[in-house]
């Protein structure tokens, strides 16, 4: 199963994706047929200068699942068996999907190293601001301050998931409401992909917080350099995410520390997939749709 998003024009998107095992390589070792597994959509070679930093993304000697390689809406996925992480029993097959998205958080707290108990800034309450949302509370963050714009309902499951606060940067700056509340913000993790994000991340900073970049946006970011450099403030990137991060991600989901069951807004047949990749473009309130491709369309409607 696969959640709905885009990929390559020309290509088979689908990079959140679990699924069982189809069948095996002669080569392939420690699996079976049948086994449930989440599969990480990065395969790094293992051998590059990227795979050494469990950067996979940069790695040029793999394809990339859903990237550069047909993905999770194929028929058939061949997947390295370095790509396949066990699901447990008592996991649900659809949860496994969720793994990818979380790894993605997971790996930006891991790249802010926060001390316990340090206040943290999410800007973009999307998908991937949602699970840093999680892997922050799993972190044990202090208080968890989220702000967003996209949709009410967005903002209400950035407090479920976790955030003490949810502002509508609409109404009230994360500066001025952090001033007002007299809140020492360690980290901030720009998720939005707003061309003032990075702005807006350093002016709700104490003196030499950090910024971590996870957006990918389309146009160029405004930096106070100045103020960046004045106040000893850090800026940091999350590229993706590594094996250990996908590891850590499927962990927290297993044990109960991330439920990200509030992440899946609905459930649709493999044929209603396109009907939600057009919806998704503008997303209201929806946060992810997973596709179920054993479902018809007729049973979805009963």
């Amino acid at each position: 199963m696969a959640e709905a998003g885009l990929g390559q024009p020309s290509g088979i998107p689908g990079h959140e994706f679990s699924g069982t095992i189809s069948g095996l390589g002669q080569d392939v070792v420690g699996w079976r047929v049948g086994q449930p597994v989440a599969v990480n959509p990065l395969a790094g070679c293992g051998e590059c200068e990227f795979c050494a930093r469990d950067t996979l993304i940069l790695c040029r000697n793999r394809p990339n699942l859903g990237l550069n390689a047909p993905g999770g809406f194929a028929e058939q996925v061949i997947a390295h068996q370095s790509q396949l992480f066990a699901l447990p029993a008592s996991m649900q097959l659809e949860l496994g999907s969720r793994v990818e998205p979380l790894a993605v958080a997971v790996r930006a707290v891991a790249e802010a190293q926060p001390a316990p108990g340090d206040n943290a800034l999410v800007l973009g309450v999307g998908p991937i601001g949602l699970c840093v949302i999680l892997a922050l509370r799993a972190a044990g963050a202090g208080t968890i301050v989220a702000v967003g714009r996209s949709s009410a309902g967005r903002r209400a499951t950035a407090r479920v998931l976790g955030a003490d606060v949810v502002l509508d940067s609409r109404e009230l700056e994360p500066s001025q409401y952090v001033r007002e509340k007299n809140l020492a913000i360690s980290h901030a993790y720009e998720c939005s992909a707003d061309p003032r994000g990075l702005d807006m991340c350093c002016e709700a900073l104490k003196s030499c917080g950090t910024v971590i970049g996870l957006a990918l946006g389309n146009q160029p970011s405004s930096l106070n350099t100045h103020r960046f450099v004045a106040r000893g403030l850090r800026l940091l990137s999350a590229c993706a995410y590594g094996n250990a991060d996908f590891a850590r991600a499927l962990d927290l989901i297993a044990s109960g520390k991330a439920d990200v069951v509030p992440l899946i807004s609905e459930r649709v047949p493999l044929e209603q997939a396109p009907e939600m990749l057009v919806r998704l473009q503008q997303p209201g309130d929806l946060v992810s749709v997973l596709v179920q491709p054993w479902r018809t369309a007729v049973q979805s409607e009963v």
